[in-house]
């Protein structure tokens, strides 16, 4: 599933005419990464909001946006329990409720 940030930085490339290829060279980064961080299974650096925002010469508005779309997008975790087997995705449930339970206390306090 494409991210917020996915979907602005498929804008910018959009508005470039350029592919995910050119955008990760420009960036210094693997067309794999770049793509992995617009569909969420990576997270962003945040020294990103400055390099696409000098190397695409956005305003000030459209860096906000940028920015926001990568704190969106960094601040969500999807798992993919699919490519699990049974073991592991009883771990990752079992992990994930005891996380659920360490927000509440801290929430708490």
């Amino acid at each position: 599933m494409i991210t917020k940030f996915g979907k602005m930085i498929r804008r910018i490339r959009q508005k470039n005419e350029e592919s995910l290829g050119t955008m990760a060279k420009k960036l210094n980064i693997s067309a794999s990464f770049l793509s992995a961080m617009e569909v969420g299974k990576k997270a962003i650096p945040l020294e990103y909001i400055d390099r696409i925002s000098q190397l695409y010469l956005l305003d000030s508005k459209e860096t906000d946006i940028l920015s926001d779309s990568i704190n969106e997008t960094n601040n969500n975790l999807s798992i993919n329990l699919d490519a699990m087997n049974n073991n592991q995705k009883q771990l990752t449930l079992f992990l994930l409720e005891k996380l659920k339970q360490q927000i509440r206390i801290w929430l708490k306090n």
